[in-house]
């Protein structure tokens, strides 16, 4: 307006939903980054927030990590969204986004636990007021019921239970043991207990990328190979999860080829699962399970994994920081009264 004020913007109808809805930690997982990167704007657009993109690769993440609302979007053979599906609905919320969803989709997806099919062949404002009603319920379903009302417990409040119960047991299980060798029995026992029959590893740093088998669990491998298996998963698994600590799941030949190399061959149709325990960015130990692929690692196996690799490294930090404190000053030090031959390390 010449020669008088600016008259403000008026904001628009988007713009008012996404002052209304609360923060929300959105992920969205695909295969084509490209589609993921348009949805991630859309999300923004509609909610305020800012999305985690992540590829089906990294998708373990999801399932150690707390997310209000999962957007999947389907890929074009349709299997890596429904493998998500299987492992993570039953303690996430997804969501599958499609461009061209069929009725196979619609069905596999009511069938797989889904919350809603997102179709993105339809207008951006059609998509941004679809991802605001996701959001919407999202907070809804996690806003404790009235007083008055009981509340039914459902799949979500039962896997809050069981992972609340794995940390009560093996907290105090951990904090029982002040030696390292009873430590890593107890755990390898307990995880046996949670998860079911399962081949499994716990390698201890000595020096640089060297490493020393701790204890083991050897539930289906040849008893004359094992002690081969075992040193080859010192010398090239510990040192590969040192690399990559958080929880990892491998699945499928070409997986397990890049974990174990040319000795692969040893776990054929086996999958794994590997992580890392560590304490103020200092690595304790590195764990490596793994059994036959026809009794997968699910969503549940690996969110109780998760809990009990954090308890493992606090109870192995507070071991080593025990040990350290009844070393002496200097070991290798000598009064003039001795030989000047150095004495051997506590």
């Amino acid at each position: 307006m010449p020669g008088g004020a600016k008259q403000p913007e008026r904001p628009s109808p988007h713009a008012a939903a996404v002052r209304h809805l609360p923060p929300a930690d959105i992920a969205i997982v695909a295969g084509e980054m490209e589609l993921a990167r348009v949805l991630a704007a859309d999300v923004r657009a509609a909610t305020g927030s800012t999305p985690a993109i992540l590829h089906f690769e990294d998708a373990d993440e999801l399932l150690v990590r707390d997310c209000d609302l999962i957007l999947v979007v389907a890929d074009a053979e349709g299997t890596q969204w429904r493998a998500l599906a299987r492992d993570a609905s039953a303690i996430r919320r997804i969501a599958l986004a499609s461009a061209e969803p069929t009725l196979d989709d619609a069905t596999d997806a009511l069938r797989l636990g889904l919350v809603d099919l997102l179709r993105l062949d339809v207008s951006r404002g059609e998509i941004a007021a679809h991802i605001r009603r996701l959001v919407q319920a999202a907070h809804d379903a996690a806003r404790p019921a009235p007083l008055e009302l009981v509340a039914t417990p459902n799949d979500h409040d039962a896997d809050e239970i069981d992972l609340a119960t794995t940390r009560a047991e093996f907290r105090v299980l951990a904090q029982l043991e002040l030696d390292v060798e009873s430590l890593l029995r107890t755990t390898l026992e307990y995880v046996l207990h949670k998860i079911g029959p399962t081949n499994a590893t716990i390698f201890l740093p000595t020096g640089g990328e060297d490493f020393t088998l701790g204890a083991y669990v050897n539930y289906d491998c040849p008893r004359d190979s094992v002690d081969m298996l075992l040193d080859h998963m010192a010398s090239m698994v510990a040192p590969a999860v040192e690399r990559h600590p958080e929880l990892r799941r491998h699945r499928g030949d070409d997986a397990m080829d890049r974990l174990l190399g040319p000795h692969a061959a040893w776990l054929t149709g086996c999958e794994a699962v590997t992580f890392a325990c560590e304490h103020e960015d200092e690595l304790l130990a590195s764990v490596a399970l793994f059994r036959d692929d026809r009794d997968p690692f699910d969503g549940r196996t690996m969110a109780r994994l998760a809990e009990i690799s954090s308890i493992l490294a606090a109870q192995l930090a507070r071991i080593v920081r025990v040990h350290h404190r009844h070393l002496p000053a200097d070991p290798w030090d000598a009064s003039e009264d001795q030989s000047d031959e150095p004495g051997l390390a506590a």
